[in-house]
């Protein structure tokens, strides 16, 4: 047996464990997305609602009719998608939908919340919880929408529904704060403030006061 075989042999023997690697990997990653087993989602305790949470980035071509990080820009507020359940259709322009447990949210609605430390998926959390994420209160207001038709383990179509996690809300994040992750918020809409009324009335092409 020639050294040269020796290291051919060799060669093989990694490529083919990393091959099982990579298929066990894939294996592990299907099984993730469709678990059942999750555990169920916190109560909110100093809010009215409950949502899980994403993150996308801002836009400048909204569902709503605006750019998100222009509008929300030195006001403080973070810009969020809802979920279509929490609107009164799909996709453009949409006012407040929602009823019962599944918050009225269309576009330029507003709110306040606070990030609970828990993951939907039960992962391990790295950021303590002493950390700025987990006690102040954040202002959001809704920029866009989450249809349910490309986000289903995420966003429930209607009202009434639930998401694979057995939530009726979802927001997905355009702007985030420091250390943000999949974590549940608990939050109650309340009136957009004066400076925010004014910019949804100025920046949006969907008319929204």
């Amino acid at each position: 047996m020639t050294f040269r075989f020796v290291q051919l042999c060799a060669v093989l023997a990694t490529v083919q464990a990393l091959t099982l690697r990579s298929e066990r990997a894939v294996i592990t990653e299907f099984l993730e997305e469709n678990r059942s087993d999750f555990s169920p989602p916190p109560h909110p305790r100093h809010y009215r609602f409950m949502a899980t949470s994403t993150r996308y980035g801002t836009n400048p071509h909204t569902a709503c009719g605006l750019d998100s990080a222009a509008l929300v820009h030195g006001t403080g507020y973070l810009a969020v998608a809802s979920a279509q359940a929490m609107q009164d259709g799909c996709c453009r322009c949409n006012r407040n939908g929602g009823g019962g447990h599944t918050a009225s949210m269309g576009c330029g609605s507003c709110g306040k919340g606070r990030f609970v430390r828990q993951l939907p998926r039960g992962f391990k959390i790295w950021t303590p919880a002493e950390d700025k994420i987990f006690h102040e209160e954040y202002k959001f207001v809704v920029v866009d929408i989450c249809p349910n038709s490309h986000n289903s383990m995420w966003c429930p179509a209607k009202a009434g529904q639930v998401n694979q996690f057995g939530v009726h809300n979802h927001f997905d994040f355009a702007t985030v704060p420091h250390h943000f992750d999949n974590y549940y918020f608990e939050f109650t809409p309340e009136p957009c403030d004066q400076q925010m009324q004014s910019r949804l009335a100025q920046m949006s092409k969907c008319h929204l006061r």
